[in-house]
Parts: C-alpha cells; structure tokens; sequence
C-alpha cells in the first residue's frame, strides 16, 4: 500500500505525497541495503549570474560551512549573465563558488544566458572551455552540453535544447534511458520548465520527448530553473494532468540571485511554492534505497537555515 507521510511546512502549510507500488518486499539487513544502495544527497540551485543580496555567496556558504554531506550539486542553468569571458570569470569570482566548482562535486544544464549566442558570439567555445574539465560528457558527441550521472540506484540525465539538435539529443537519450535498470531512480533536468505554471512560457515544445522518454522509463523527478522562484508540484504525466501513482514530481529552483518574483498564482498542478517573493534558497534531495526525502531551506543568514518545504516518498 501507498506509505503517506504528512509533514509540516513552512508558512503553515502542511503536505502528503507518495507514489503508489506493490507492498514493499521485506527488507535485507542493513549492511546489504548500504552496500547495493548507498545514500545519495543532491544540492539543487541555481541562476546565479547576478549574485543579487549576495545570494550566490550565501548559498555557498551553506553548502561549504553549514550543510556539507551533499553528494554533488545540480546546479539548474543560468551560472553567466551572457555566457562570455567576462561573465564566467565575474561568477567565478563570487566568494566560495571557485571551491564549489569543481569535477565531481557540480553539475550543470546548458542554459538561455550561458548560451546566449546573439548577445555573446562566441559563448559556446567559452562555455566549452569553462565546463570541458569540470562536467561529465557524453558517449555521441563528446560535449558536456548533454550527459548522464549515475552513482547507486540513482541516474541524472542532463538534456539540451540550445547547442544540440532535437535529433541528437532524443538519439543520445533513448540509447542511454536503455542501460538505467527499472526500478532506479531517474531524474531528468533541463534549465526550462516544461509548464506555465510561473511567470515563463511552457517548454514543450522543446522538453516533451524527453519528458516521455523519462516518465517511459519509470522517472520521478524533473529538475529545473529560469523562473527565479521555488516550487514543487504534485506528481505529473507528461501532458500536465496529476497522476499521483505515476506521475513525475517537477522542482523549480532559480533562486540564485538572478532577480526576485512575487509568489507564483496557485495552480492545481502546484504542490508547493512559498506565498512570498523569492528569496534564496537550497533543495536537498535524498536517495536512500527506496526512499527520497526533500528539504528545501532558506540560504539567507537570518533564516538560520529554516526548512521552507520537507516531504518524503517511498515507493
């Protein structure tokens, strides 16, 4: 049966999720469990090219000084202004980012702003260069534009709409979407939404394949940013409609510091988003076999890292 947790929430609101499986089989030891299954924490943050209120720099001190059992940052797009010289040096030169910047502790998807070829010509042999040693490639171009992440049971693919072909990039994806054994966690990320459910466009034009190769495949989690916001959904099919048995959960983290929103208008595809203007924040997303648990918190100091948003799913 369906395990429901009803956790508490920030703002007074308080939330359950779960997805609906067959009754769990009986455990094995501990021991077994940790050897086949090992925890896995992400740190999900992003558009971070305008350090707005120092937020890039107050989310690197949390994840260097306050929270460090991360596993690897997911970082969701928009690390430039316009993807030049000039603009990766002045993030990189954001305190703490330099430590936080490293080959197998940060990942990140291509984006409008480090892609942005009209206002920058020339951003992709820069953007190259910056992220040739940093982040993983692929096995069909050899880029880091698009890539996957595995470690355990959990398996991150990174998809791409600025630099790669639509025919590259479903190639590359349906091959790879093969080798992820069913039953792991898949998590899919990509720098837009797919849906309209902030102050940005839909993406489906762009991110529908993929979004029906994952959720084909078993995926769970959609990882995205560009609206500078937080927000959960309720668990979704691709076409938009709520299947809490099936349905994939999308993660919206743009609070970087690109620029401060008004609360996102409810939708019923909403799960949670604060009832505030944006401010910084973590989300942490936690694999421990068959279990993933999301603690979302507030980065600014005075928050004395306050847990906005905290839910569990157990398959």
């Amino acid at each position: 049966m369906i395990k429901r947790l009803i956790l508490l929430l920030a703002f007074g609101l308080a939330t359950a999720a779960s997805w609906t499986g067959e009754p769990p089989k009986q455990a094995p030891p501990a021991p077994a469990i940790q050897a086949a299954k090992p925890k896995i924490k992400l740190a999900l943050w992003g558009d971070s090219r305008e350090n707005l209120d120092q937020a890039c720099e107050h989310i690197a001190s949390v994840l260097l000084n306050d929270i460090t059992d991360w596993d690897v940052q997911v970082h969701s797009g928009d690390f430039t202004h316009h993807g030049s010289e000039e603009d990766w040096q002045r993030t990189l030169h954001y305190k703490g980012i330099d430590q936080l910047f490293v080959k197998g502790r940060f990942l990140m998807t291509t984006s409008n702003h480090d892609c942005d070829e009209k206002g920058s010509p020339g951003c992709r042999a820069v953007y190259d260069r910056h992220t040739k040693d940093i982040l993983p490639v692929n096995s069909l171009d050899h880029t880091t534009h698009f890539y996957a992440w595995d470690k355990g049971n959990v398996h991150i693919v990174f998809c791409d709409g600025f630099f790669t072909t639509p025919a590259t990039m479903q190639a590359w994806l349906d091959a790879y979407l093969k080798t992820v054994p069913k039953g792991d966690w898949l998590i899919g990320v990509w720098h837009d939404p797919a849906y309209g459910i902030t102050y940005k466009e839909d993406y489906l034009d762009t991110c529908r394949p993929w979004l029906d190769a994952v959720f084909n495949h078993g995926g769970k989690f959609i990882l995205n940013g560009h609206a500078h916001v937080y927000l959960r959904t309720k668990p979704l099919r691709p076409d938009g409609t709520v299947d809490a048995k099936a349905g994939m959960v999308h993660i919206i983290n743009g609070t970087g510091g690109a620029s401060w929103k008004e609360p996102v208008a409810p939708d019923e595809k909403i799960a949670f988003t604060p009832s505030v203007t944006s401010f910084p924040c973590i989300t942490f997303l936690t694999f421990d076999g068959d279990t993933a648990t999301l603690q979302t918190v507030d980065a600014r100091p005075a928050s004395k890292l306050k847990v906005i948003d905290e839910i569990k799913w157990t398959k």
